[in-house]
């Protein structure tokens, strides 16, 4: 999913949030939007370039099987789900991950009707992954 869609779409739960949390409800952007920078991350590690532009054009066309997004596998979702019981900062960007999370799965049904059986290109757990690698 684009940035732009998971921006905008994250405004919305940020307004309803805002009468019960104030400024506290924009740390939900930080589940719901910034969790992505993991895709830079793995860009920068794996292509040794800062370009935030290149990064996006790469994460946009690339279909490299096994790409590790460190913030999008389960080990540190668990890891977050118990933060979220220690301090209400947790608990929002959860919330703003889990948010986050069934966008991407709404895209990726969207993406396995369209395009009849393409998958995803990301691991889902941090040790399936260093098995593999």
């Amino acid at each position: 999913m684009l940035p732009i869609v998971h921006l905008l779409s994250s405004i919305i739960p940020v307004i309803l949030l805002f009468p019960i949390y104030k400024y506290w409800s924009f740390v939900f952007l930080i589940g719901s939007w910034l969790i992505d920078f993991d895709h830079y991350i793995w860009y920068f590690i794996y292509k040794k370039d800062f370009s935030i532009k290149n990064a996006y054009r790469w994460c946009r066309d690339t279909h490299m099987k096994d790409q590790l997004h460190i913030f999008h596998v389960i080990e540190f979702w668990i890891l977050m789900f118990f933060l979220s019981f220690i301090h209400i900062l947790f608990g929002i960007v959860f919330a703003g991950m889990v948010f986050h999370l069934i966008l991407d799965f709404i895209d990726y049904i969207y993406e396995e009707v369209r395009y009849k059986g393409h998958k995803s290109t990301r691991t889902f757990t941090f040790s399936t992954w260093l098995r593999r690698n």
